[in-house]
């Protein structure tokens, strides 16, 4: 349960990644996103990594980006913060990878998601995610 906010809507859009190979580490994890979000924005994308918790990831992270609708210094979409959280995931848990036929032992790989709304919302400037789903055809027809 969230309540419903400039960045919490009661529906959303979510794409997975995985990557699975050996001598996989957070390290390139944190390199994919940081990449991932350069190719979408077209520019370098400030973000902070910290801890999170997801069940199948060991460790699990959350990987947020600046606001680009405040620029950092704080606005409704990200609760004031600067920040905004856009690819949590983390490192795929052992038992995972053992039920998808891997040896845990022979490899790693890491597992994210991120929110395609909230993707957009910082590529258009949007502030607001309910504009999404409310049905004004004013907002919807710019795209």
């Amino acid at each position: 349960y969230e309540a419903i906010d400039a960045s919490h809507d009661h529906t959303f859009y979510q794409m997975d990644g995985l990557m699975v190979d050996k001598n996989i580490s957070i390290s390139n994890m944190i390199a994919v996103m940081k990449e991932l979000l350069r190719g979408i924005f077209k520019k370098e994308v400030e973000v902070r990594v910290r801890p999170g918790f997801f069940p199948f990831v060991e460790p699990g992270i959350e990987i947020d980006m600046k606001c680009m609708i405040c620029n950092g210094a704080g606005c409704p979409t990200c609760k004031q913060s600067g920040w905004l959280e856009i690819l949590p995931g983390g490192l795929v848990h052992p038992n995972v990878l053992r039920a998808g036929g891997l040896d845990p032992k022979v490899y790693d790989g890491f597992a994210f998601d991120v929110g395609v709304t909230r993707l957009a919302m910082m590529k258009y400037g949007i502030d607001d995610i309910r504009l999404f789903n409310s049905g004004d055809l004013r907002f919807l027809e710019q795209f």
